[in-house]
């Protein structure tokens, strides 16, 4: 989509993309299904070293080492602004799945 942004399975390598090498063999991933290549982290199940992942919360740990969320994290991603400008549809996502994981998990801080 936006060469200057390239999505978590182009960073990855992973091949599970749409169309990809290893889709085949394992399935699309989740990620690419729903448009969401700049916002894996964000996602349940998606397929990071060619197994499912579980819910955000669950991954927090493990993406938060990873390229694709230090690039693109909305709040301290090197690009994260960017994503926010030049891909509006999948930012429209993203925050439909934040917002429903705050509302989901906000009585576990006391709100």
């Amino acid at each position: 989509m936006y060469s200057d942004f390239p999505n978590c399975w182009e960073i990855k390598k992973c091949g599970r993309e749409k169309g990809g090498a290893k889709v085949a063999e394992f399935g699309e991933c989740v990620a690419s299904r729903q448009g969401l290549g700049h916002s894996c982290w964000a996602i349940a199940g998606t397929l990071c070293g060619d197994k499912v992942q579980g819910t955000p919360a669950q991954k927090e740990r493990g993406c938060a080492a990873c390229p694709v969320y230090k690039d693109y994290n909305r709040l301290t991603g090197a690009h994260g602004g960017r994503i926010l400008r030049h891909c509006p549809e999948e930012e429209s996502k993203y925050r439909q799945l934040m917002k429903a994981w705050l509302e989901r998990y906000a009585d576990n801080w006391g709100h």
